[in-house]
């Protein structure tokens, strides 16, 4: 197909990014390709691309937590509320690592006090569910809107499978007989009680996957698909940097800038925005030619190092949910 810049493998990944629906087979469903064409395309792709439904969490009790360590200390990746990690660095000599996780908002603070002991020094950043943006056309910026507090959903108590088909969704590979196997690995015989009220189909249990989202997408909380395309990144930089600006001066800095991006992906928080930035090396002398008073506004800018291996962590959600009363644990 090209490499991971031919405009027709941009094309096909920029369609599974907007789709809503999870799972091959519905996205060719639902999308404009044959289901021959996207299985051929998927089995090119094999383990360089992860798809992850982005989800809005916060009307199921959840935040997006950024947080950065300095010098970690082993057990950090043990940590039950990680979906994913990688290795920055500030100045291109220090890696530090980042973790984007998952927290119940309940226990936000005791997080904060937790996180101390992730290493010499950690910084975390709370922000609102993103949205990722893959810029193919001339079409304009698109940034999420801050959420405020939201009262949260019956989803969890109505099908407390929704957590696990959605945590398990961030790990490689993720395809839905694959989420299954491991879920009833780790749950046993406990996998009966995240589907109350249901029979369990222990040889098609990825029915049970897709009933999941079904129920989150009738909720309007799937917002989009999550790229993860490897050979993309390594053709490429990606700059994690904070953004003190409103929405609009942000959409202002990002257009100035769009012309060196291949990607933005960006999290509301409560001064500005958190993005993550995707283009070609010459987007570093972008980002240092913007005017000194824009770049006054932006700070915790970091580079992906793409070192390998990429610290593997995972969504512990055996042990921070509780599914007899269905509610994040708080201790």
């Amino acid at each position: 197909m090209g490499g991971p810049l031919h405009p027709a493998l941009f094309r096909y990944l920029r369609g599974v990014q907007q789709s809503k629906s999870v799972g091959l087979h519905s996205f060719c469903a639902a999308g404009p390709r044959s289901a021959r064409t996207v299985y051929r395309r998927q089995r090119s792709l094999g383990d360089q691309l992860l798809v992850v439904p982005n989800v809005s969490v916060e009307p199921l009790g959840l935040r997006h937590a950024h947080v950065f360590v300095t010098d970690p200390v082993d057990r950090v990746l043990a940590m039950p509320y990680a979906v994913e990690a990688a290795w920055v660095t500030p100045d291109f000599c220090q890696e530090v690592l980042y973790l984007h996780c998952l927290v119940p908002a309940r226990i936000a603070k005791e997080f904060v006090a937790l996180a101390e002991a992730f290493g010499a020094s950690t910084r975390v950043v709370w922000s609102s569910s993103g949205w990722q943006q893959f810029l193919l056309e001339e079409e304009p910026m698109q940034l999420p809107l801050p959420v405020g507090d939201l009262e949260e959903s019956e989803i969890l108590r109505r099908l407390p499978f929704v957590v696990p088909a959605m945590m398990e969704l961030w790990t490689y590979p993720n395809s839905l007989p694959v989420i299954w196997q491991r879920i009833r690995a780790r749950l046993g015989k406990n996998v009966k009680a995240y589907l109350p009220r249901t029979k369990v189909r222990y040889v098609n249990g990825k029915t049970h996957v897709t009933q999941a989202f079904g129920l989150l997408q009738n909720e309007g909380l799937v917002r989009q698909q999550l790229i993860r395309y490897h050979p993309l990144l390594a053709v490429s930089v990606e700059v994690f940097l904070l953004i003190r600006q409103d929405r609009e001066e942000t959409m202002r800095i990002l257009d100035v800038l769009r012309w060196c991006l291949h990607a933005v992906e960006s999290y509301p928080t409560t001064d500005g925005y958190w993005c993550r930035l995707l283009g070609p090396h010459r987007l570093l002398d972008a980002i240092m030619n913007l005017p000194s008073q824009v770049r006054s506004q932006c700070g915790l800018v970091y580079f992906h190092t793409k070192r390998h291996p990429t610290p593997i962590v995972r969504f512990g959600y055996e042990a921070v949910f509780d599914v007899a009363s269905r509610t994040w644990r708080t201790a």
